[in-house]
């Protein structure tokens, strides 16, 4: 054994110290931490690169009810059964409804509220036929999560992995002697420990990182939002946006698409993309989904949209004319800053309660005018601003909506919001909307505060909107389409 001396610890702290200089160096001169990929040679002619084709498409070439069942080979289908559930065969929208599910930001608290609204749907058989979910900043992860996992969606494994504390471990791995290198002398951040986190507990298997390219082939398609901070406009994860970029999504790590939601300004380093369409250096950054649309609903009505335009171009019929289902699942709270008892607060404190109660009235601000943005979006132009705002009043007030599009398909909307749990005013739930406001926008949360979302959801969905969601769990279950043919 070597005999222990200063001179042989010096000697090894020298050694460890030049490696990690190396290791620094070397992050250093790879320049900015892009990990998306180019999804065609820069010398292939326009005319005949390749598009993606993952499950997340605002457009599809081919409205859903034409889609054949035959799409899937034998291969594909038996890798699909024992991917997922061996016991069900894909099941493809072929119903003629659109159904969107939004979630909203809200970092774990929404996380955890929109995983147990989604047991309540799944229990009433409406979450096996949601067509699109589309989620933002922590909705992110519940909804990521049932879109690359099979069986592993359960109440176990979902409250297992998002009571994870997030933020601590981004806080632990700061100070990782190589991470702390790597983000002293390179362009590594803290968007990129948050993805790392994010990979490590939620989106890893077969030994690697889930990407895009892991979405379940059956329904729900995923849409992932983000804010582009050099427009300001809402960024969204799918073919679409990375055909623009030539950059191929399939490659894409799920874990830096939802750490890209979750990026808060300053808090988190935003994510960076390459644009392959030039060859000159392009980035696109990209930060929190919520600064443009919280709820994640906008993304749904542009991809209903969408489709129906799909259909008008290619001269084929309505894809969907049951027309559509929209609910929005929102875990904003009303900002309580706890002060009643303080005479005085320190500056470090003034500071974080001011962000956080501006942060709340802007989200606040911003759902409640999406919210109203559906009402006018689908209102037929005869309608009187009265009547809009009797609809827009109603929406917010009762949480239940149903009006006509202008092609004169019906659309109902459903807005579970957390916030409405303090409408039970009945023993022993008189108190309890109180304490599910007080859980705050981070990502960590107590065990104790993800059970009272889960006790929230259940409110919501058995007490207070139980005849609604009987409602349209009846309709989107109704099948009255014809199946389609399965001749070439």
């Amino acid at each position: 054994m070597q005999p222990f001396s200063i001179s042989t610890i010096l000697t090894q702290l020298r050694q460890h110290e030049l490696k990690i200089a190396l290791i620094a160096i070397a992050l250093g001169l790879c320049g900015c931490t892009t990990v998306n990929q180019p999804l065609n040679s820069a010398n292939l002619a326009m005319e005949n690169r390749s598009l993606n084709e993952t499950r997340a498409a605002v457009d599809a070439e081919v409205p859903p009810q034409q889609v054949r069942t035959t799409a899937f080979t034998p291969r594909q289908r038996t890798q699909w059964q024992e991917t997922w559930f061996a016991d069900e065969a894909p099941q493809l929208d072929q119903d003629g409804l659109f159904v969107g599910l939004a979630l909203s930001g809200g970092g774990s608290r929404s996380a955890n509220f929109a995983a147990a609204c989604m047991f309540q749907l799944q229990r009433l058989g409406i979450l096996q036929k949601v067509d699109y979910i589309s989620a933002v900043s922590g909705g992110t992860l519940p909804a990521a999560y049932y879109c690359t996992h099979g069986k592993e969606w359960n109440p176990q494994n979902v409250q297992r992995v998002l009571t994870k504390d997030f933020a601590t471990e981004v806080i632990v791995d700061t100070f990782v002697p190589w991470n702390l290198m790597a983000l002293t002398f390179s362009d590594y951040d803290r968007g990129d420990l948050l993805a790392s986190s994010f990979q490590r507990s939620l989106f890893s298997g077969k030994g690697r990182g889930l990407t895009f390219g892991d979405l379940r082939p059956d329904r729900p398609r995923l849409l992932i939002n983000a804010t582009n901070l050099q427009t300001g406009k809402r960024f969204v994860f799918s073919n679409e946006t990375f055909d623009q970029l030539n950059s191929d999504l399939s490659n894409y790590p799920i874990a830096y698409a939802c750490a890209a939601s979750s990026a808060v300004p300053v808090l988190i380093h935003h994510v960076t993309l390459r644009d392959y369409s030039t060859i000159y250096k392009q980035f696109v950054h990209l930060v929190d989904g919520g600064i443009d649309d919280n709820l994640g609903i906008r993304t749904l009505i542009e991809t209903y949209e969408a489709q129906q335009e799909s259909a008008r171009r290619q001269n084929l019929p309505q894809p969907y004319p049951r027309g559509a289902v929209f609910i929005v699942i929102d875990a904003k709270t009303n900002y309580d800053a706890d002060l009643s008892d303080k005479g005085d607060i320190g500056l470090i404190d003034a500071i974080a309660r001011g962000a956080g109660l501006a942060s709340t009235v802007l989200l606040e601000r911003a759902s409640t005018a999406t919210m109203a943005d559906i009402i006018v979006q689908y209102s037929p132009n005869n309608v009187t601003a009265d009547e809009l705002r009797q609809q827009i009043d109603l929406l917010e007030n009762k949480g239940f909506l149903q009006l006509h599009d202008r092609a004169g398909n019906q659309v109902q909307v459903l807005h579970l919001a957390l916030t409405r749990v303090s409408q039970l005013t009945d023993q022993p739930f008189a108190s309890f909307g109180s304490a599910v406001n007080n859980i705050q926008t981070y990502y960590n949360i107590t065990q104790t505060a993800a059970y009272h979302l889960y006790l929230a959801a259940e409110l919501l969905c058995t007490r207070l909107f139980p005849d609604e969601l009987d409602q349209l769990a009846g309709q989107i279950n109704a099948n009255p389409m014809p199946a389609p043919s399965s001749s070439p």
